[in-house]
């Protein structure tokens, strides 16, 4: 197949790193080449929108299971973006990976996992889905995990690996589901008859077990926590991952089953989550300190508005933000990563000076002004479009609160690494690492700056991609509304907010505020379920001591048992002889005291 076909180069550089030194200049090059492969195939494969490509894989009882690829606008909208991002990763990994003797696994891990995100992007049936769907939990555990010499990697890695399986699980199980009501596991198929056949207990069951799938994989409440955890990884894994792999990976199954879902009472179970979970990530984000984590609570925030946008029945809204987000969320990964190199800390208020390197700092204003929703970002367009979606009064009001804190939260982010430092020796230091930081590290920043701007004009493109698949049978208002009001109130609030965020920054960073302090805790604890969770743990903790207790203790008992009636057979042994004379005896024995007590009775 000719789509699959664009992941064969992926796999050849693979192989030919695994054959190199470890040490050996080639392995980044290869790196390179092979993650620029899939480039060239978007010409081709835009040619072929709308083909599906399938061939037999194995057969069980006459059953013949394919791999189905499909080619859907939305599906070659997922190719590209990853496609895009993948090169700009590897080459920003060139300055990022000090160690050579790292790079020969860090690279081979790195195109392994954008192998998996092609693969996912173009399946078109739950069996390739489930293939690379399974290939991402199994990379991104190994990139979490890169630096597995630290205690908090490995945790972090098994933390991931964990909450991942639950959501696996229950897609295996939805997938058996589909299989015995429609017989096949095409998703075009499985639609069709979905359409002509309706909702069904057994459909609603498994989409049901599709539902807590996308919440595991795409960060929702409650299985939010393992996104900030991950950011154990390299900087550059936490780019790929938040900006176009396997955080998305969840959203995007949505809506490739969107009209499974539509009109069903899950929608608004979708609706809930994703407002939970988008105020649970810009809480942790807004009182925050750690520079990664602080982006992944973001985009936390980001995916939950994302599900709400779905929830609502904003297909359109949804998409573009899923479009948008992927250029400005690399690109502020990128700038954290070089904060981080230059300062040797991940903490931003030990960061300083970030407005010496002038290619670092207008590049991250791009990016923040994109994340904030700032005209004439794309950012701006994806907030007013779920905005201009909203159902209700409420909806819109929440949507405003969201961007308030949003704009206030990344400022915030933005402004703390910009104070100077009154120490001569120290400020002379970060301008030299400033100055010295690797061109890798910057081109990135500089292409996805003009990516973060240059995808506005896209919005057009995103629409006609949600025409389309409208017109497969997709039943969805695929315009965006973006009203004149709509947006002078979308740039008063991120103005607002960034006002805020620049008077607690600057004015009154200095005093103490027992409320405030309280208000922070609770925040930053996800709106105190983190707290939850640790009891719920702690008692399971306890629960399980319990029975390993019962457990051992009731072993012991058999254990016993099983002696002593060992022992009493060890001694009845000793009865059998082999002597006729003693067995006579005993036998007379026997017959006199059966007639005692006869006699007796």
């Amino acid at each position: 197949m000719l789509i699959l076909l664009s992941l064969v180069p992926l796999l050849v550089s693979i192989a030919i790193i695994a054959l190199l030194r470890k040490t050996s200049g080639l392995v980044r090059v290869v790196a390179l080449i092979g993650s620029l492969t899939p480039l060239a195939f978007i010409p081709i494969l835009m040619g072929q929108v709308g083909v599906a490509q399938s061939t037999d894989w194995f057969s069980i009882s006459g059953t013949a299971f394919a791999i189905t690829a499909s080619l859907l606008p939305i599906n070659l909208l997922l190719f590209a973006l990853v496609s895009v991002i993948a090169p700009l990763v590897v080459l920003y990994s060139f300055g990022f990976m000090d160690v050579l003797s790292d790079n020969k696994r860090f690279y081979m891990e790195l195109l392994a996992f954008q192998t998996a995100m092609l693969a996912f992007s173009v399946a078109g049936s739950f069996l390739l889905l489930f293939v690379a769907w399974e290939f991402l939990s199994v990379t991104s555990y190994l990139l979490i995990g890169f630096w597995n010499q630290r205690e908090s990697a490995n945790h972090a890695a098994r933390k991931t690996i964990t909450i991942i399986l639950i959501g696996d699980i229950a897609l295996l199980a939805a997938i058996a589901i589909f299989f015995a009501t429609y017989s096949t596991l095409d998703f075009g198929a499985i639609i069709a008859a979905f359409s002509a056949g309706g909702m069904s207990a057994p459909v609603l069951a498994a989409l049901t077990l599709v539902m807590v799938a996308i919440f595991t994989k795409s960060a929702q409440f409650p299985f939010q926590e393992w996104l900030s955890s991950a950011m154990e990884g390299p900087t550059p894994v936490s780019a790929f991952l938040h900006s176009s792999t396997m955080v998305k990976a969840g959203v995007f199954l949505l809506m490739v089953l969107f009209p499974l879902f539509a009109n069903t009472r899950l929608m608004p179970v979708i609706a809930i989550f994703g407002a939970l979970t988008a105020l649970i990530g810009v809480f942790n984000a807004l009182v925050g300190n750690h520079i990664k984590r602080i982006l992944a609570y973001s985009t936390v925030e980001e995916l939950g508005l994302m599900m709400f946008a779905l929830g609502i029945g904003a297909y359109s809204a949804a998409l573009f933000f899923f479009f948008a987000q992927t250029f400005y969320k690399a690109l502020l990964f990128f700038y954290a990563g070089n904060l981080m190199r230059a300062n040797k800390t991940e903490d931003i208020r030990e960061m300083r000076d970030s407005g010496r390197n002038k290619v670092l700092l207008f590049s991250g204003i791009f990016g923040v002004l994109a994340l904030a929703g700032f005209i004439p970002f794309n950012g701006f367009l994806a907030n007013v479009g779920v905005e201009g979606a909203s159902t209700s009064a409420y909806t819109y009001a929440f949507m405003l609160f969201i961007d308030l804190m949003v704009s206030a939260m990344i400022a915030r982010w933005f402004l703390l690494p910009l104070k100077g430092t009154v120490n001569k020796g120290i400020r002379e230091r970060l301008s030299l690492s400033y100055d010295t930081l690797p061109k890798t590290m910057t081109i990135p920043l500089v292409v996805l700056a003009g990516l973060c701007l240059v995808s506005s004009y896209f919005v057009g493109y995103v629409q006609s991609v949600s025409g389309a698949m409208q017109g497969l049978g997709y039943s969805f208002a695929p315009a965006i509304s973006i009203g004149f009001v709509d947006g002078a109130i979308e740039s008063a609030v991120v103005l607002a907010g960034m006002l805020v965020a620049y008077l607690l920054v600057y004015r009154m960073a200095q005093k103490e505020n027992r409320g405030l302090d309280v208000a922070r805790r609770i925040m930053g604890n996800s709106l105190l379920f983190d707290g939850f969770y640790h009891y719920v743990a702690v008692f399971g903790y306890h629960v399980a001591g319990a029975f390993e207790f019962f457990d051992s203790e009731l072993n012991a008992g058999f254990d016993s048992v099983g002696r002593g009636a060992t022992a009493i057979g060890n001694r009845a042994r000793m009865i059998q002889t082999g002597s006729v004379n003693a067995y006579a005896l005993a036998t007379v024995a026997g017959l006199v005291i059966i007639i005692v007590f006869v006699v007796i009775g």
